[in-house]
């Protein structure tokens, strides 16, 4: 059954491939996505037609969308500016807008009860600035408010067996790359490769080039298993991240959903193990070993290599 071939992003893409070519788009403005999955398709067609072997269903695990951060956000104005700005959380927030007003507090001396320094609990700093009801002046205010910060809001779906993509395909998504300038709106210049996004900006704050990587928008063939996107990274010639290892599942994703399941679930997830090469029994002592190992790691003097696949 080809259709077993195929996770379910892949069906939908095969399905809106098949509208589109209906209506007489021409094939090479598919995405080389679509070009893929169609190719995929096709020799399985060829190879059902031809007798050979049926194929064994793609084992895929789900991956959730991560929850929604929070921003708290600071907008403060006077008779010169307007600013806002965002913070981790309302102490933090504080503290900056405290920092602002023991920068001016020479505009409250002239007030009863006014200390001449401000206190140094940022609370009560801001407080006796803006007046209980923020209305003690009247030119100055602020706004100070929490925001989610919204991710992307859908379920992943990843193939357990995980290979990153090919030589073409991953020069074809390089050439496919976007590059998105700074606009009016302040966002910052970044380029976009195959749904990853790498921001590399000026920081005069901070008085150096940042360079900033986001996965959450990641296409879903660059995912692994364990939910984490394979990273690699370099300054000049040093090597300052290294996360490419081969992005077989991890062995604590597989650890948790077992210590997680009742018998009947841990049997079925065991029976995925091992379709997708992630588990391997010794055929000595019957241990359950970690795909990625060469011989038996179970309990006792059992150190039985690694039986060889058989075609």
């Amino acid at each position: 059954m080809i259709a077993a071939r195929f996770n379910p992003l892949d069906i939908e893409c095969l399905v809106k491939t098949a509208v589109e070519l209906w209506e007489d788009v021409d094939p090479s403005d598919l995405s080389a996505h679509q070009q893929d999955t169609l190719n995929r398709a096709r020799e399985l067609r060829l190879a059902e037609h031809a007798g050979q072997e049926p194929f064994h269903p793609e084992v895929v695990t789900f991956i959730g969308p991560r929850p929604a951060g929070q921003a708290w956000v600071l907008r403060r104005w006077d008779r010169h500016e307007n600013e806002m700005t965002l913070h981790v959380d309302k102490n933090s927030a504080l503290a900056g807008l405290a920092g602002y007003v023991r920068g001016v507090w020479d505009n409250l001396l002239s007030k009863e009860g006014i200390p001449d320094q401000p206190p140094t609990d940022d609370r009560a700093a801001v407080r006796l600035y803006y007046g209980p009801e923020r209305n003690s002046r009247p030119d100055e205010g602020y706004n100070l408010y929490a925001e989610d910060i919204a991710r992307r809001g859908r379920t992943r779906i990843v193939p357990f067996d995980y290979h990153f993509p090919n030589e073409g395909a991953s020069e074809q998504a390089n050439r496919d790359a976007t590059f998105h300038p700074q606009t009016d709106d302040n966002d910052l210049p970044c380029v976009e490769v195959d749904g990853v996004l790498v921001f590399a900006y000026l920081d005069h704050e901070a008085g150096a080039v940042r360079v900033s990587v986001h996965l959450d928008s990641a296409e879903d063939r660059l995912v692994r298993p364990d939910g984490t996107v394979p990273l690699r990274v370099e300054v000049e010639d040093d090597v300052v991240l290294d996360d490419s290892a081969e992005g077989t599942a991890k062995r604590d994703l597989l650890t948790r959903l077992l210590d997680a399941a009742d018998d009947h679930q841990d049997q079925a997830i065991r029976e995925a193990a091992f379709a997708a090469g992630v588990l391997w029994r010794c055929p000595t002592c019957q241990w359950d070993n970690p795909g990625e190992t060469a011989c038996c790691e179970g309990p006792g003097p059992c150190r039985v290599a690694k039986p060889k696949k058989t075609s």
